[in-house]
Parts: structure tokens; sequence; C-alpha cells
């Protein structure tokens, strides 16, 4: 081992110090170099997305309960997908907002104030109609009904009704009962018999014991009486186109009355009569004077 060692070259100090040298200066030379810039951190950037001025408005007024205001404020909206969603929305929170009304109006005895505004809220929402908000109670919805048929709009009543279940069996019979009495008085007025009469007994059939539709049914038979009474004295007058125009007008409402088809068939067999005898003679016969009808 101790040959081996000897066996290697002894280093000169000149050697030493050349090595010490060059190594001092690498030293240096790496000193001298300028340091790699680091990339500086980058905080990352959050795009604020401005809300709309449209929309900003159309917020504070919906939270405002400025609902009208709000529907207009929809009209800056560029997009038809934003304004169909908010319009459905305000719309949706008018109409609730007013149901609540329509219930505090009712509450205090403004019956008539709380089915108007009842109206209004069917007329912007009518999907209320099929689907009845819960704050919906039947007692509104029926005198909303009732005021349609003092209105004139019976026939609307009575199919409103049907949309939604709200009603009891008992709630749907009066205000059936009440549709067809309503519509009655309006077909007498209009002079449209035929129907008064069957719109009265579908009120009957409902409530045969109405004092209202008795006296209904009461003037209207009157009425065919005087009807039949002038028919006989036209007749008795010789005056057939008037016998048979009064007989007419109280079948409308009588048309289960077989004296009143009867005397109308006699009448119309002996107006062919004439008819035909004046055609043989070339006279006149004594009804062809009063030809027309009142």
């Amino acid at each position: 081992m101790l040959d081996r060692l000897n066996s290697f070259l002894p280093v000169s100090p000149k050697s030493w110090f050349c090595l010490i040298c060059s190594c001092f200066f690498l030293f240096l030379d790496g000193c001298m170099q300028p340091s790699p810039i680091l990339p500086k951190h980058r905080t990352p950037v959050k795009h604020v997305r401005l809300t709309p001025e449209w929309l900003h408005k159309t917020r504070l007024d919906e939270k405002a309960g400025n609902f009208s205001e709000a529907m207009v404020d929809l009209e800056g909206a560029r997009s038809e997908k934003e304004k169909k969603y908010w319009s459905e929305r305000i719309l949706r929170k008018w109409s609730l907002f007013d149901l609540e009304r329509a219930n505090t109006l009712a509450k205090s005895g403004h019956s008539d104030d709380a089915a108007f505004l009842l109206g209004e809220v069917f007329k912007r929402s009518p999907e209320f109609l099929v689907k009845p908000p819960k704050s919906l109670s039947p007692t509104l919805f029926q005198d909303y009904l009732l005021n349609e048929v003092d209105k004139g709009q019976e026939l609307a009543a009575l199919r409103q009704m049907d949309l939604n279940g709200l009603l009891t069996r008992t709630g749907k019979k009066e205000v059936t009962f009440a549709a067809y009495l309503h519509l009655t008085k309006r077909r007498i007025f209009e002079e449209k018999f035929h129907y008064a009469m069957l719109d009265l007994k579908k009120a009957l059939a409902l409530n045969p014991e109405s004092p209202d539709a008795r006296l209904l049914e009461s003037r209207l038979l009157l009425q065919a009486k005087k009807w039949t009474d002038k028919g006989y004295q036209a007749f008795a007058d010789q005056n057939l186109h008037r016998a048979i125009y009064f007989w007419k007008r109280a079948q409308e409402i009588r048309p289960d009355d077989k004296s009143l088809a009867a005397n109308i068939q006699k009448a119309q067999e002996l107006q062919e009569k004439l008819q035909e005898i004046e055609k043989e003679t070339g006279k006149n016969a004594p009804d062809a004077t009063s030809s027309h009808t009142p």
C-alpha cells in the first residue's frame, strides 16, 4: 500500500498555487455574472360585469312595488330573452301583490272593489285561472264570478268557473243559477223570448223555489197570453197574417202548447185556401188587404 502511494509524483507548490488561483478566478467570474430576472408575479384581474342601466332601474322599481314603471324600464333591454324573463317575473309579482290587496278589500267588506281588482289580475296573469295561487280564496273567486254575471258576462263567468276546482258544488250551483237568471232578464230586455224561456228553465232546475225566477216565469207567461189573445182577435178580424205572427210569438215562450200549434196550422191552411180562391177568381181575399206583419 505504501509502495503505491509512493509511486505518485509529488505536487509542486507552484502547481498548487495555479490551481488555487484558477478556482479563485472562477469564483469571481461567477459572482460577476448578472442574476437571471425572475418573472413578476401577476395578480389575476377580475372582470367585473357592469349592470345595465335598464336592469338596475327595473330591479329598484320592482323592489319598491312600482311594477308599471318597472315594465316601462324593460323597454331598454336589448335581449328578447332577458326582456321576456323579467316581464313574466314582474307581471307575476304584480298580480300576487294585487291579489293580496283584493283579499284585504274583501275582508273589509268592499267585495265589489275586490272583485274588480281580481279581474285586473286575471287580465294580467290569465294562468291564475287555470292554476290559482294559494292566496286566491274560493270566496273571493265566487264574488268575482258573480260580479262578472252582473256585468252581463254570464257565459264567460261559467267558462271561467270550470277552469279550476276552487268552488265547491254548492258554490258552483249558486254561480250557475245567478248566471242563468241574469241571462233570462237580459234576453227579455232584448225580446229574445225563446232563449229567455230556455235559460229560465235551467235556472228553475237549480232552484225551483226562487221568487225571482218564478216572477220572471210569470212575466213570460203573461206575455205569451197577451200574444195568444191578440192572435185570436186578429183571426176574428180575418187577418190571418197577424194571427199567425202573434201565435208564433207566443209559441216562443210556450213551445209545448199544442193549442198554439193547432191554431197556427189551422190559420195557415185557411190562408192557403184563400190564396187559391184569389187565383181562381182574380179578386183579393179578405186577408190580402193586411198581408204585412206588425
